[in-house]
């Protein structure tokens, strides 16, 4: 089984400058020539901080403008005499040298990328403390993508303690939508003991009593540690206010050098804060967790049908009359899982966790009880009331506009794709693949033919190669523009659980000269399309995905809702990803020429007819691998999640087939 885991002359910068100067001096930005291209470095994308501009005032003053911070490729910031940090990001306090004086003065995206820096580490450990204060200052101003990060600080309690709540808020704020949304498998489950006097318990407590008695004193010790460090932080907020005092006092004298003083040691003390913060959190988390060491369970959740938000008992409805109606699940940790039941009947497991069962569902609707239990007797129980279309008026009357069509006054623009496939690499570490290059060829002609996409096809593609391909997407594509990106082949996982893409030649044990997620994320960042969606199949796809994606149930929208919410979607910045799998291997052949996310994805988008979204892709594609998969060696649970860094904001990806209407609308 095969996994797929695995400077130019002194004359030339003469001309140049000299180029560049006349521009400027013209009152005109410079617009250089095509940076040249030497090596795949060159097209990595840099904080750069541009040299000012030479500006007039009147016919006698002259005065030079402040330098400008951008994100472009290393080549554009050379040739624009630009400075820049090296993409190894070995110090990250010069690339927030870049973007700090514009977060002082306010600025909301300076102040987002500062956090980001600073939540990325660049070549140290993350300051989540940090990160969330300039997180929260460019939220305050409405900045999306800093609710998005905001958000995913709270979803998963870096620097902040944990808070769902608060992350769903920020999450429907940056969306700007606020009915319909609901977190991405919310109809989900902890397999837990439900009667404490199973088999064995007493024994086991037993036997943990000593352990336990260790745990107890390790949390007794953490929080003396913890009320340590809440005292200190109560006395480093009482200094931070009697500076703040201090620098409001400076304010009103308008003293500029008292003010620029105080700033700075306002500043130095945030960061002692944060800090602090930072580390008060790792210590509740640990204090938290350590008397769960038997926490760990699997997780039961509901894929089909879809589950929409009503004030009481868990809903699902879903498009046909009453008959048999197919329920799909899947467990996490299905090799801890001994049975599965639906309205108390077994259903089969397969080793992907997926299962399935047949449900008479009559014109009243039908009560579904799924259970699953654990080998040490643990049970977990998920009931909810399936419902046909046609038994109720109100989910009859929320049939989408047009049954999915494209409302009359909304633009999608142009659809680009950049397909790659790898089969072949240079490295005998990674072993060829079969189906790489296969899925790759499938992909790229069905977008170009059945959804009318500009496709770009890259097979067996070296490091350059690969990245030349997305350079020229970011300089060929428009704000309205769509984009696809489609990658097959090897991935890897570094000791900080950095994934990357392999190129063909690729070295085994070498990161640099594989393409990381993060590399690939930035690149996206300065990408001027609207729309962006990621599609990898390889091992390790996972770790390009870290925050909850918000659930819009667009199928049981009533049409108003629906052609608003799609104008709205489509009128967002999106950056999300569609993955095969987690942070796990995944395989490479499934039936046929084909792996097995490969022909779900193909088959779904096949047989769609309508405009489609790209989570209910997920959701079918999903469905797919939970009943297609079953022979898999490996379990494979795809994930679709908004891109880290990528400049998300909110919006969705869609497919339009050719031929298919839009709305009759207004």
């Amino acid at each position: 089984m095969t996994l797929r885991n695995a400077c130019p002359d002194q004359s030339r910068l003469s001309v140049i400058a000299s180029s560049c100067l006349l521009a400027i001096i013209a009152g005109w930005p410079a617009q250089p020539a095509q940076a040249a291209v030497r090596n795949a470095e060159d097209l990595m994308v840099v904080d750069c901080l541009l040299p000012g501009q030479i500006r007039k005032l009147g016919r006698q003053a002259t005065f030079l403008s402040a330098r400008r911070p951008v994100r472009t490729t290393q080549a554009d910031c050379q040739i624009r005499g630009g400075e820049y940090v090296a993409h190894d990001r070995a110090n990250y306090q010069t690339a927030l040298k870049v973007w700090l004086e514009g977060a002082m003065t306010g600025s909301a995206e300076a102040q987002n990328n500062v956090g980001e820096i600073y939540s990325k580490g660049l070549g140290t450990e993350p300051d989540y403390g940090m990160a969330f204060q300039w997180f929260k200052k460019a939220a305050d101003q409405g900045y999306g993508r800093a609710k998005i990060n905001l958000g995913y600080l709270y979803e998963q309690g870096l620097g902040v303690p944990k808070d769902q709540a608060a992350a769903l808020n920020l999450y429907r704020e940056a969306s700007g939508i606020q009915d319909e949304l609901m977190y991405a498998s919310v109809v989900q489950v902890q397999i837990s003991a439900r009667d404490e006097k199973i088999t064995g318990l007493q024994q086991q407590v037993q036997e943990g009593e000593a352990e336990s008695a260790q745990l107890r004193a390790k949390v007794q010790e953490l929080q003396r540690e913890l009320q340590q460090r809440r005292g200190a932080l109560e006395a480093a907020r009482r200094e931070l206010s009697a500076t703040q005092e201090k620098l409001a006092q400076a304010r009103r004298q308008q003293d500029d050098d008292l003010t620029k003083l105080l700033e700075n040691q306002l500043l130095a003390q945030e960061e002692q804060i944060n800090s602090q913060r930072t580390q008060l959190a790792s210590l509740e988390q640990r204090a938290g967790s350590a008397g769960g060491a038997y926490a760990a369970a699997p997780m039961l959740e509901i894929l089909d049908p879809v589950f929409v938000a009503t004030r009481g008992r868990n809903t699902a409805v879903y498009r046909g009359g009453p008959g048999k109606r197919q329920v799909v699940g899947r467990v996490t940790s299905p090799q801890l899982v001994s049975a599965i039941t639906v309205n108390g009947q077994p259903a089969a497991l397969n080793a992907s966790g997926g299962f399935s069962a047949q449900v008479d569902v009559p014109a009243g609707g039908a009560q579904v009880s799924v259970a699953a239990t654990d080998r040490k007797g643990a049970r977990a129980e998920l009931a909810f009331t399936l419902l046909p279309q046609a038994a109720s008026a109100t989910a009859a009357a929320s049939t989408p506009a047009g049954d999915g069509s494209l409302p009359r006054d909304v633009k999608l623009g142009r659809y680009f794709a950049v397909v790659i496939g790898n089969n072949s690499y240079r490295d005998p570490a990674y072993p060829a693949l079969k189906s790489a290059a296969n899925d790759a060829n499938a992909v790229a002609a069905m977008l170009k033919s059945r959804y009318g996409y500009q496709t770009t096809l890259v097979l067996n593609g070296g490091r350059l190669e690969m990245l030349t391909a997305l350079n020229e997407m970011r300089e060929k594509l428009k704000a309205e523009d769509n984009l696809l990106i489609y990658y097959a082949g090897h991935g890897e996982l570094d000791a900080k659980w950095q994934g990357y893409w392999v190129p063909s030649d690729g070295a085994a044990g070498a990161e640099r000269t594989w393409i990381s997620n993060a590399a690939v994320s930035e690149i996206l960042d300065t990408m001027p399309a609207r729309h962006v969606l990621v599609v990898a199949d390889s091992c390790y796809s996972g770790t390009m995905t870290r925050a909850s994606a918000p659930t819009f149930d667009a199928g049981s929208m009533a049409p108003e809702k629906w052609a608003g919410w799609v104008k709205a979607m489509a009128n967002g910045r999106s950056r999300t990803a569609l993955t095969s799998g987690g942070v796990q291997p995944v395989p490479d052949t499934g039936t046929g020429r084909h792996s097995y996310f490969a022909r779900a994805f193909l088959n779904v988008l096949q047989d769609n007819n309508r405009l489609l979204e790209a989570q209910r892709l997920f959701r079918e594609v999903s469905t797919s691998l939970a009943l297609g998969a079953i022979d898999s060696p490996v379990p494979q649970v795809p994930e679709y999640s908004p891109i880290r860094f990528a400049g998300h904001e909110s919006g969705e990806f869609f497919f339009m087939p050719r031929g298919a209407g839009a709305a009759a609308g207004p």
